[in-house]
């Protein structure tokens, strides 16, 4: 028979590498979710740089998608015309808890359309 001590050995020592890993990923958990959530933004097409947004209600551009933060001019307009603004940092992952609006195009109507 093995003696405790042997069996533990023989437990930690065939299953350290998962044993690291779990602990690992136990201790860097939202370090391993702000990374997801920057690649998805990064990579995906919701957020792209020059679009215009509307960010809290104020109307914007997308400067620059990075890894892990995204910037935005935002503009102060003052009768039709833009008196000056300020740039805005945001984390990634703190995009989707922000109110950012892409507006549509003008759509045109079909003539046939129109006449109904």
């Amino acid at each position: 028979m093995y003696s405790m001590e042997e069996q533990i050995k023989s437990i930690f020592g065939n299953n350290l590498f998962v044993f690291v890993a779990g602990l690992l990923a136990f201790l860097f958990k939202n370090t391993i979710e702000k990374f997801a959530a920057a690649a998805f933004v990064f990579f995906g097409n919701d957020y792209n740089e020059d679009d215009i947004v509307i960010v809290n209600g104020r109307p914007g551009r997308i400067i620059r998608v990075g890894w892990t933060k995204s910037t935005f001019f935002l503009y102060d307009i003052q009768n039709g015309v833009i008196s000056g603004g300020t740039k805005l940092v945001v984390q990634n992952e703190k995009l989707s808890s922000m109110n950012i609006e892409k507006p549509l195009e003008k759509l045109v109507m079909p003539e046939k359309a129109q006449k109904s």
